[in-house]
């Protein structure tokens, strides 16, 4: 061990926390490093006196240049050490004895750095995440916790906004995004992705209870291509194109990167259902819905992309019945939720108490910390709909994914 770098490190990252550095400090309070056998366990040990002896060299010899002050404990002078703690008027000299970057002049570099960013920034949202990470750093002279120190890390946050920036509206696989502006397909998602989600939470979306890949989705970017299937009589324009869903008795899909450039042409339906597994929205089709009804995968939570697409449907069709069928648990309430804020109509199918002891034999057993995350719920006005069949599940500790109802005939 370098007993020098050891002691000033140790010195300078306990400076470099406290309201000294921050200029802030009403008390001449020490930075002082104990030499208890917690910090310097082998000190302590009667068969390694020349380690001893060689830390007490570097002590004096620190304190010879004015850096450190240092004691030692009541009669046992130049035999143990009680602490040592830093001179504040010889902080830059403590710096360079070590060759180690003082935090403020990092901070400092580091601001240049955001302030050059901002200007190339026109999304609310990544702008006022990079005026706090400013004000905090110039307030307190400290790297803002959702802003990288280490300098790698944060270049890869830095060209991923200007990445977002430059892609706007287009989606993107996650490994092309990645790829394109970071230089390498996996570097996203394990450097940046989960920095890059609560940053978005926090200032974006303000909704912690979305998953990784459901924020992310969120900014654009999707970690597989995402599909809506549909079966019944709707036309989309694409392009020059009309496509006629109507003739197709199997249903249709639909790459949800298309939809932005795509318009619903006509729908003809007294009925749309929303599905959330596939296995059930195939197991409608081949049953064979009435031609009244529209039916619509989404996949699991809809994404902005799907969300455009029912908003665009719900503007043309306002006065047709909306309905969901989703998995009884956490996702499918929260799904439904998500759908009725942009489809105020819309009714949930099959997610109630009765439809959940009908097929109680197939539930799924609820684990104690899905449980308190269920009983939460209960204090939120907009699950109201879900309130009696949640409380029968608390009770019976039980949940049911919709693929239970497969097992015998469904009556729509």
């Amino acid at each position: 061990m370098e007993f020098r770098e050891h002691i000033l490190n140790t010195l300078l990252d306990k400076y470099e926390k406290s309201l000294h550095y921050q200029g802030k400090a009403k008390v001449n309070r020490k930075i002082a490093l104990s030499f208890n056998a917690k910090n310097f366990p082998w000190y302590w040990k009667s068969e390694a006196p020349h380690l001893k002896k060689a830390i007490h060299q570097v002590v004096e010899d620190l304190a010879g240049q004015g850096i450190v002050a240092y004691k030692w404990l009541p009669f046992e002078k130049g035999n143990l050490l009680d602490s040592v703690w830093l001179n504040l008027e010889q902080v830059d000299t403590a710096y360079r004895v070590i060759g180690r970057q003082p935090r403020k002049d990092k901070i400092k570099e580091v601001v240049g750095e955001l302030e050059n960013l901002l200007p190339q920034i026109t999304q609310e949202w990544v702008k006022n995440f990079l005026i706090d990470c400013l004000k905090e750093m110039q307030d307190k002279k400290d790297f803002p916790l959702l802003l990288p120190a280490e300098k790698e890390e944060r270049e890869l946050l830095l060209k991923s906004f200007l990445g977002l920036e430059d892609k706007r509206d287009t989606v993107l696989l996650e490994r092309v995004f990645s790829l394109k502006y970071l230089g390498h397909s996996k570097v996203f998602q394990r450097k940046v992705k989960g920095r890059l989600t609560r940053i978005a939470v926090q200032y974006l979306l303000n909704n912690s209870e979305l998953l990784e890949d459901e924020v992310i989705q969120e900014l654009g970017i999707e970690k597989n291509s995402e599909e809506v299937l549909v079966c019944g009589a709707i036309t989309l324009l694409y392009k020059d194109k009309k496509i006629d869903y109507a003739n197709s008795p199997f249903g249709g899909v639909v790459d949800t990167k298309y939809f932005s450039k795509m318009k619903i042409g006509s729908v003809k339906a007294a009925k749309v259902i929303t599905i959330e597994n596939k296995a059930n929205f195939h197991y409608l089709v081949n049953n064979g819905m009435v031609d009244s009804t529209l039916l619509i995968y989404l996949g699991g939570f809809p994404g902005p992309q799907k969300r455009d697409f029912l908003v665009n449907l719900y503007q043309l069709k306002p006065n047709v019945s909306f309905y969901h069928w989703g998995d009884i648990d956490l996702g499918g309430f929260r799904i439904f939720e998500t759908l009725r804020k942009v489809i105020p109509t819309i009714k949930p199918l099959f997610m109630d108490e009765s439809t959940l002891l009908k097929y109680k034999g197939y539930c799924d057993e609820l684990e104690n910390n899905y449980a308190r995350q269920l009983e939460k719920l209960l204090d939120k006005v907009e699950y109201k709909t879900f309130w009696p069949v949640i409380k029968v599940m608390l009770k019976d500790k039980i949940r049911l994914e919709q693929e239970a109802l497969l097992v015998s005939e469904v009556d729509m």
